[in-house]
């Protein structure tokens, strides 16, 4: 029987008061004896910060569990691995282990867990189990070790997991997962006050191993589903152990995963060791597009509850739709890492992809990064399944019965070929998505509307549409159109999102003048390029209809005569002129305008007037140069050249 309402929040207010307690207490002793983290080039934080923060998220979390009564032996073997593994992580942060040590000691007390009966149910063969168990100990204990990078994120984002958790266990799963998921949430809910930026404590190993462990643990004991009744009604029937075992607990712990996919990634292409800390974390990349570390923390928490609540609805209603999601997800996911390692050059100062760096990748590795088109084609093929998948999904009410699941077995296998060589001929792996146009999505239109004419007309001749419902395949060219085109459109939106963000920073207000296309072309210069600090405030038009129309989130705040006005209103430093048919008389009016409210006025030319004919001459001899130029970098890039 699940834990009632009442002795959730009971046990969530004792962890969390002894955590509010204890912390404080900690912080006190940490600077009594001089135990801080120092600043470093290679860590965020800019004071010296008390350590060992992890003390009182384990005592928090162990004292009110000793109230809990008996425990099953799994429980208690956990218990016992997670006082060891805080033991270990108390010594790394007094002596420093070498990441070999570490590792070691996480592998051996993982091991003595999973001889202790802590294993995930339902992989059929023991060793299956008993080997994935040791590997999710140690993923886990190491996700959440590495995600322990910016003020508030590690505890933050334990105390979500840990509520869904607990969620879980109340919609139908083990009800011996209710209890220590609430003290787990009460114990890093308590810590969090004193962690979140500005940090007074930071929880240290002792407290990012220990975190890690319990919430591998917990999701583990969360896989116990044997022999209970489906919330819903009915067993589990057509629910594969697929989703039972991993889905749900890959969700929860969505974000702690992402990034350690994402700093293993980039480091194994930069060179760089895993095991070292940096500034390389989703967090801190966020910051650098704008973001706030505040913004950061919460944003990514936010993220992870409405993850982990979508799965856990899911999980309960239609295990192919829980299927369906995380796959959407994951492609999501992909491409928000794949952005992400654009910043590669500005978090690793310029050095990523230098040959001393480059030298250091792996051959397979390099490959693959340079064939583009080959993943293309993968995400392709799974969104194509998925669109198909939720076809049926919608047409059938959420359920695909074994009639529909033999009949998606029978046109899969041809619908995806067909799909994607019309792909192929309509020339949608030539393009670079961050460019993605219309003509782009008039492409993927055409090519979705014949491949799924072909599929109907193929069906009909080998199988004569017997049990194919005509409405599907009119959601699945929809769904396909609607996905295919949506993931090119990924880049170009994660781009514009972020450059409005980071648009907000920037100190220099200006005025555009001119609502037009030299306005709005100026306007996307602004945004692509961020080597500037220029931050529009509104255009200017002489044209009376334009008046307070927006152009890509400006507004248009009224004619020429307003700029005075606007001029000390708003702090504007700086108007620039961007009308491509202005005549010389107009841009003087402009011009006297803005030298009478004390103002510097630029003009914008189009790129077309400044370009100028080049008469065909010899070849440069060696003493020649060629000077090329980067963006917001000084002349540092001289080669000689020869034509």
């Amino acid at each position: 029987m699940s834990v009632t309402l009442l002795n959730a929040g009971l046990f969530f207010l004792y962890s969390f008061g002894l955590s509010a307690f204890l912390t404080p207490c900690v912080i006190w002793i940490s600077r009594r004896i001089g135990f801080m983290a120092q600043p470093r080039e290679d860590r965020w934080h800019r004071h010296p910060t008390a350590l060992l923060g992890g003390i009182a998220l384990f005592l928090s979390f162990m004292l009110p569990g000793l109230f809990l009564g008996k425990m099953p032996s799994p429980m208690l073997a956990l218990t016992l691995g997670a006082s060891a593994i805080f033991l270990l992580g108390l010594i790394d942060d007094l002596y420093e282990l070498s990441p070999q040590s570490k590792f070691m000691g996480q592998l051996i007390i993982s091991a003595l867990i999973v001889a202790g009966g802590m294993r995930i149910q339902g992989l059929g063969h023991p060793a299956v189990s008993i080997i994935v168990t040791l590997f999710w100990f140690v993923a886990v204990t190491n996700a959440v070790n590495i995600l322990d990078n910016m003020d508030g994120l590690a505890a933050g984002i334990s105390f979500i997991a840990a509520c869904s958790l607990w969620a879980y266990s109340q919609l139908g799963g083990p009800a011996l997962l209710g209890p220590p998921a609430m003290l787990l949430a009460g114990a890093t809910a308590g810590f969090w006050i004193y962690n979140f930026n500005p940090a007074k404590i930071f929880m240290g190993d002792c407290g990012s191993l220990f975190l890690g462990f319990i919430l591998a643990g917990l999701t583990v004991t969360g896989t116990w589903m044997s022999g209970l009744p489906h919330p819903a009604g009915g067993g589990y029937t057509g629910v594969t152990s697929l989703v039972l075992v991993l889905v749900v607990p890959v969700a929860v712990l969505i974000i702690p995963l992402f990034d350690t996919a994402l700093v293993s990634f980039t480091r194994a292409q930069t060179g760089r060791p895993i095991s070292e800390g940096g500034r390389d974390h989703t967090s801190h990349r966020m910051v650098l597009l704008g973001y706030s570390e505040k913004r950061t923390v919460l944003t990514l928490m936010a993220w992870a509850g409405g993850i982990s609540a979508m799965a856990l609805y899911l999980s309960y209603q239609s295990a192919q739709g829980l299927l369906v999601m995380l796959s959407v997800l994951a492609v999501i996911s992909l491409f928000f890492g794949t952005f992400l390692t654009h910043l590669n050059g500005t978090v690793y100062d310029g050095k990523a992809g230098s040959p001393d760096t480059t030298s250091r990748q792996s051959l397979l590795l390099s490959r693959v990064l340079n064939k583009k088109q080959i993943l293309q084609a993968v995400v392709d093929t799974v969104l194509i399944t998925i669109a198909y998948l939720t076809s049926y999904l919608l047409r059938y009410d959420g359920v695909i019965n074994l009639w529909n699941q033999q009949l998606i077995e029978k046109s899969l296998p041809l619908l995806i070929p067909v799909k994607l060589c019309c792909f192929w001929i309509f020339g949608l792996y030539r393009g670079q998505w961050r460019y993605v146009s219309i003509g782009d999505m008039w492409q993927i239109f055409k090519a979705v509307i014949v491949s799924s004419l072909i599929i109907v007309g193929l069906l009909l001749y080998i199988y004569r549409f017997d049990g194919y419902s005509r409405v599907l395949f009119v959601n699945d060219a929809l769904l396909t159109l609607i996905m295919i085109g949506g993931v090119r459109l990924l880049m170009r939106l994660f781009k514009e999102y972020f450059s409005l963000q980071a648009e907000r920073s920037n100190s220099i207000p200006i005025l555009i003048v001119g609502a037009g296309d030299g306005g709005d072309l100026f306007l996307r210069e602004l945004r692509h390029n961020s080597n500037h600090d220029y931050l529009p405030v509104g255009f200017i038009d002489d044209d009376p209809a334009k008046k307070n129309q927006v152009i890509h989130g400006i507004k248009v705040l009224g004619d020429r005569e307003a700029i005075p006005g606007l001029v000390k209103r708003y702090g504007v430093k700086r108007v620039f002129v961007s009308i491509m048919s202005a005549a010389d008389s107009q841009i003087e009016g402009i011009s006297d305008i803005c030298e009478k409210s004390d103002v510097k006025c630029d003009r914008v030319r189009p790129l077309l007037a400044t370009v100028k004919s080049i008469e065909k001459k010899p070849a440069c001899s060696k003493k020649d140069k060629v000077v090329l130029f980067k963006p917001g970098k000084k002349r540092r890039n001289e080669r000689k050249a020869s034509f």
